[in-house]
C-alpha cells in the first residue's frame, strides 16, 4: 500500500517536458517545411512563366527574321541585331549548320559539351516538338534536352537572394531584379540550329506575394511558439499550485503529514554521514476530544493553528515539522545531547500551555533517538509514537523515549499477526482447563476454558503476549469460535464415551456484542456437536456493558433463552456498577482475585466480598470467586457460602488431558 501511494504522489508531482518539447519541435519543423514547400513551388511557378514567356519570344524572334533560304541570311542578321536592341531579354542570337558556328550576334557561342536534362518545370504542353533548350546558371552553361526530366527545384532558396529583396523592399524599389538566369533557346530552321540567349530575370514585385507568404507564415509560426511556451509554463505554474496544495494541511495551513516525509527524508539523507544528531518527536495534546466538546470544534482547530505557529517559529534550519492528524505534530530536531533535549521539549509544552492560560492542557510526547544512516522518516516517526502509546495513558505531560525492548516488542506483534492465521489453521492454540471446586465439598464442580500458545518455534507462549494483539486487531472473534467449538466438541467426545460432565465456561470478548446476531451464532457453533446448551458457560466482561447495551440486553435474554449459562467475569476489576447487576440478569458472578491481595486492604476487600456475595445471593446468582491462593481465603469464602472457587490454591490451567485424569481421580 505504501509503495502504491508513494508511487501515485511521484506521479502527481512529475512533469513530464519532453511530450511538450517533442510536440513543439515536430510542429516548428512542419510549419518550416510547409513554408519551404510553398516557397519552392511559388519560385518554381514563377520560373516556369518566365520560361515559357522567354521560349515564345525567342520563336518569334527566330521565326520572323530566318528562313531556310540561304540568301536571306544576311539581311536576318541585321533584322536580329535590331531586335537585340529593343528587347531587353535578348542577349544574344547564333547559329549553327550541322554543329558548326555560323554567325553570332554578339560573339556569344553556348558551351554544348555538357548536356543536362530537360527541365521539368517547362511543362511539356507549351513546348513543340523538335524544341530544345540550352540554360547557362551560376556563370555555367547547361545545354537542356527535350526528352528528359531535370529537377532544380532544391537549388531554388540558393539562388534566390531574400537579403537583397528584403533590403530592396525597405528601398521602396519593387523593380530591383533578385535572380537571373542566363538561357540559350535552341529552335531548329531546316538544317540550321538557331540558338537564342536569353535573360530571364526574376524581380521583386514578381515574388511579392511569395514575400507577404513566408512573413505570415513566419509571424503565424511565431505566435504559435510564444502561445506554446505560455502554455507550458502555464502547465508547470498549475502543477506546482497542485503540489503545494498536496502538501498543505487542510487545519492548520502548513505543511501536512506527505511534506513532512519528503522534507525529513531530505534532512535524513544529506545528514547520512555527518555528526549531527536529529530526534524525532511525537506531541499529541491529551483530551483534544473533550476541548472540541467543550468550546467547539472551530475552536479546536484555531487552537491546531496557533500550535503550528508557535511550532514553526521555534524549528531551526535544517529542522521540520508538520501536523500529524486530530491534535498530533511530528518534529524533527537536532540535538546536543539528551539532557538538552528534555529542556527544549518542555520549553516547547510550557509555550504552547500559554496559548491558553486559563485552560490546563496535557501534552504527551514520544521521542525517537535517530541512529546514523536511518533515513525512515514514517518509521522513526512510528516508533516514536509507540514510545508514548506503550506508557500507558495514566502519565500526563510525560516525554517517554523509544528504547530497545519497544523494538523487540514492535517486533514481537509484527510476528503474532503474521502467523495466527496459520497458527489457527494448523490448531496450534490449545484448549487448557482451570478447574472450579466446590468451596464445601471441594470437589471439581466446573472449569474455565483458557487459551494457550504452543509455537513451534517459540515454544509455550503466555496468553498476556498475544491476546492484546489480537484484542487489537480484532483477530481475538476467531479465537473466540475456535474456543466455543473445541469446547463443544470435548464436551461431545465425554458424553460420548459416557463420562460426567461439569459445565465449561468459554470466554466471549467484547468484540462479539457488536453483532446482532451473536446468540443465534453461538447456538449454531455448539450444536453442530449436539451438546446441551446448560453444560456451556459463556463469561463475558462487565466493559462490554459500556458499549452497545440494547445489543448487549438482546443478546443475554437469548442466550438465557436457548438455556445457556451466563456469568459476569472479573466484577470489581475496574468499572464495576450495581447498575449493570439490575439491568443484567445474569447466572453466575465472578468476583476478581484483586480483592484478596494487598496486604493493608484485607480486611476491608474480605468486607466487601462478603456483601458482594450476599447480594449476588439475594440477586439469585451463584459466586465464583477467582484467584484464591491460600487456605484463610478458602476458608472464609466456604464460610461466606461462596459456590465455587478458582485459583492456584487447588489448581493451576491444564492441558485437557490433565484434566481429565485429575477428574477421575475425584
Amino acid at each position: 500500500m505504501r509503495k502504491a501511494k508513494d508511487k501515485r504522489i511521484r506521479k502527481l508531482k512529475k512533469l513530464r517536458i519532453w511530450p511538450s518539447v517533442l510536440g513543439l519541435f515536430l510542429i516548428t519543423i512542419i510549419f518550416i517545411a510547409l513554408a519551404e514547400a510553398i516557397i519552392v513551388m511559388s519560385v518554381a511557378d514563377v520560373i516556369q512563366n518566365k520560361l515559357v514567356n522567354g521560349h515564345e519570344m525567342s520563336t518569334q524572334l527566330v521565326q520572323r527574321h530566318i528562313t531556310s533560304d540561304l540568301s536571306q541570311l544576311p539581311k536576318a542578321y541585321g533584322g536580329i541585331l535590331d531586335d537585340i536592341e529593343l528587347l531587353e531579354e535578348i542577349e544574344a542570337v547564333c547559329v549553327l549548320r550541322s554543329g558548326k558556328q555560323v554567325w553570332s550576334s554578339g560573339g556569344q557561342y553556348p558551351n554544348t559539351d555538357n548536356r543536362f536534362e530537360y527541365v521539368e518545370m517547362f511543362s511539356s504542353e507549351t513546348t513543340e516538338p523538335g524544341y530544345s533548350m540550352i540554360m547557362e546558371m551560376d556563370k555555367q552553361n547547361v545545354f537542356i534536352e527535350e526528352d528528359g526530366v531535370y529537377n532544380f527545384n532544391d537549388d531554388l532558396l540558393k539562388i534566390i537572394d531574400f537579403n537583397k529583396m528584403i533590403s530592396q523592399l525597405d528601398k521602396g524599389n519593387a523593380d530591383e531584379s533578385i535572380l537571373s538566369l542566363k538561357l540559350w533557346y535552341v529552335i531548329p530552321m531546316g538544317e540550321f540550329e538557331v540558338l537564342v540567349l536569353n535573360d530571364v530575370c526574376v524581380y521583386v514585385y514578381d515574388v511579392l506575394f511569395l514575400f507577404v507568404i513566408t512573413v505570415l507564415f513566419a509571424f503565424v509560426l511565431i505566435v504559435f511558439i510564444i502561445y506554446y511556451i505560455l502554455t507550458f509554463f502555464g502547465m508547470i505554474i498549475n502543477q506546482r499550485k497542485v503540489v503545494r496544495v498536496l502538501y498543505t494541511d487542510v487545519v492548520t495551513g502548513g505543511d501536512n503529514w506527505l511534506s513532512f516525509i519528503r522534507k525529513s527524508n531530505r534532512v535524513l539523507k544529506s545528514n547520512r554521514y555527518n555528526k549531527r544528531n536529529y530526534a524525532m518527536v511525537h506531541l499529541r495534546m491529551e483530551k483534544y476530544r473533550s476541548f472540541c466538546t467543550c468550546f467547539g470544534v472551530k475552536e479546536g482547530e484555531e487552537l491546531l493553528e496557533r500550535f503550528y505557529q508557535i511550532l514553526k517559529k521555534r524549528m531551526n534550519r535544517k529542522e521540520v515539522m508538520a501536523h500529524y492528524e486530530r491534535a498530533d505534530f511530528a518534529l524533527l530536531i537536532r540535538y546536543a545531547n539528551e539532557e538538552a533535549l528534555i529542556t527544549r521539549i518542555e520549553s516547547i509544552k510550557q509555550a504552547l500551555n500559554a496559548v491558553t492560560p486559563n485552560i490546563k492542557l496535557y501534552f504527551n510526547v514520544g521521542v525517537n533517538l535517530i541512529e546514523k544512516g536511518n533515513c525512515d522518516a514514517e518509521e522513526l516517526y512510528n516508533n516514536a509514537m509507540s514510545a508514548s502509546s506503550m506508557m500507558g495513558k495514566d502519565i500526563e505531560n510525560r516525554i517517554a523515549f523509544f528504547n530497545i525492548e519497544m523494538k523487540k516488542q514492535q517486533l514481537w506483534e509484527r510476528k503474532v499477526e503474521d502467523e495466527m492465521e496459520r497458527a489457527l489453521k494448523n490448531k496450534e492454540y490449545k484448549v487448557y482447563l482451570q478447574p472450579k471446586y466446590s468451596a464445601k465439598e471441594e470437589e471439581i464442580a466446573g472449569a474455565e476454558a483458557l487459551v494457550r500458545w504452543i509455537h513451534p518455534t517459540e515454544g509455550f507462549v503466555p496468553p498476556n503476549k498475544f491476546i492484546p494483539i489480537f484484542e487489537k486487531n480484532g483477530f481475538i472473534l476467531q479465537l473466540d469460535d475456535y474456543m466455543l467449538e473445541e469446547v463443544a466438541k470435548q464436551q461431545a467426545k465425554w458424553m460420548s464415551e459416557g463420562k460426567k460432565v461439569v459445565p465449561v465456561s468459554v470466554n466471549i470478548s467484547r468484540a462479539h456484542f457488536t453483532r446482532a446476531d451473536l446468540a443465534e451464532h453461538i447456538c449454531e457453533i455448539v450444536d453442530k456437536y449436539h451438546v446441551p446448551h446448560h453444560v456451556i458457560e459463556l463469561e463475558l466482561t462487565e466493559s462490554a456493558f459500556f458499549d452497545d447495551k440494547e445489543v448487549l440486553l438482546d443478546t443475554v435474554r437469548k442466550l438465557r433463552e436457548y438455556d445457556f449459562i451466563l456469568s459476569m467475569d472479573d466484577f470489581g476489576a475496574g468499572y464495576s456498577s450495581l447498575n449493570s447487576l439490575k439491568e443484567l440478569q445474569l447466572d453466575v458472578l465472578k468476583i476478581d482475585a484483586d480483592f484478596f491481595r494487598g496486604v493493608d486492604s484485607v480486611d476491608r476487600g474480605m468486607l466487601i466480598v462478603s456483601e458482594v456475595i450476599d447480594l449476588a445471593k439475594k440477586l439469585n446468582m451463584k459466586i465464583v470467586a477467582e484467584g484464591i491462593e491460600s487456605r484463610d481465603q478458602v476458608d472464609f469464602l466456604a464460610a461466606q457460602e461462596c459456590d465455587l472457587i478458582q485459583g492456584y490454591y487447588f489448581a493451576k490451567p491444564m492441558p485437557i488431558e490433565e484434566f481429565e485424569e485429575k477428574y477421575k481421580e475425584k
